[in-house]
């Protein structure tokens, strides 16, 4: 099984990861740090792409031999981490809860069995968090000898916000985050507030219930029996990701000042891309700048 995903925005998604790691290895070639590949939903390694989404700009080294007449084949952000060759990344972990995803990665591992690689078939959120934790009580923060890079590429509204913040405090990572806004409005309501069930999430994602005034305003209406009633409106989707982004902020010291926007056809967004280093020094500086480069080229 491959995952099937469709939109200029994988293949564009893919190419600024691809182009950050292998800028990152290069960067950090002679800094003497082991460098370690963490990819939270990471799939199977392969996506199939619909011929409708237009090959132009993509870089070859992405791309496989069509399977039909009327598909393509992608690689995906776990192959291309194990691909960069210039500086390669000592270790990797994959993490993803779907058994055939982990199946075809335990394959992958086979494939590339000198590099060290761990496959965690499991929550994600889960797993990143006792990951962070436990090396920053084992090492310290910052890290002393080691650096890394996270992918967290949901498909849906399922990152914690704890898990984001665990991933700050280790004051030695840089994170990449693929930001599912059409999921978020789901669950954010134009005309009203949430229900309870989706206010939970909300809640998990951002980290608390900060959303509720930041995206809503209220005012007053009389209904047609002539009492007034309390109407909510919830603000335009940019807004959605600019608090992520301030949040973002408030715990990395160094975080892209705009993320990359992708849109459908009816050029409505999608999806943002986001970046943040979580370390505190030169090296987080140099990381910002690679990235932003990144985001604006593309």
């Amino acid at each position: 099984m491959i995952n099937t995903l469709g939109g200029d925005w994988t293949r564009n998604k893919l190419i600024i990861l691809r182009g950050y790691l292998k800028t990152y290895t290069t960067v950090l070639k002679k800094q003497g740090f082991g460098l370690w590949y963490v990819d939270a939903f990471a799939g199977t390694g392969y996506i199939k792409l619909d011929s409708s989404v237009a090959r132009k700009g993509a870089l070859p080294m992405l791309w496989e031999e069509p399977d039909t007449e009327t598909a393509s084949i992608l690689k995906g952000s776990a192959r291309l981490a194990l691909e960069v060759d210039d500086r390669p990344f000592d270790h990797f972990i994959f993490v993803d809860q779907n058994e055939n995803h982990a199946s075809q990665l335990r394959d992958l591992k086979r494939e590339f069995s000198e590099r060290d690689i761990q496959i965690v078939q499991g929550d994600a959120n889960h797993f990143l968090q006792n990951w962070c934790l436990s090396r920053n009580s084992q090492l310290r923060t910052p890290w002393p000898n080691d650096r890394a890079v996270v992918f967290l590429d949901p498909c849906a509204a399922q990152v914690d916000w704890e898990t984001v913040r665990s991933i700050s405090q280790t004051k030695s990572v840089d994170l990449w985050i693929w930001f599912p806004l059409y999921a978020l409005t789901r669950n954010l309501p134009v005309d009203r507030e949430p229900d309870d069930g989706k206010a939970g999430k909300l809640n998990r994602v951002f980290g608390n219930d900060q959303w509720r005034e930041e995206l809503y305003r209220s005012h007053k209406q009389m209904n047609l029996f002539g009492e007034e009633e309390t109407q909510f409106v919830r603000d335009d989707q940019k807004a959605i990701v600019d608090l992520y982004l301030r949040k973002l902020k408030e715990i990395f010291p160094a975080v892209a000042p705009e993320p990359k926007w992708f849109k459908n056809s009816n050029n409505a967004p999608l999806f943002a891309l986001m970046f943040a280093a979580a370390n505190p020094g030169p090296g987080g500086r140099k990381a910002l700048e690679i990235a932003n480069h990144l985001l604006t080229r593309w």
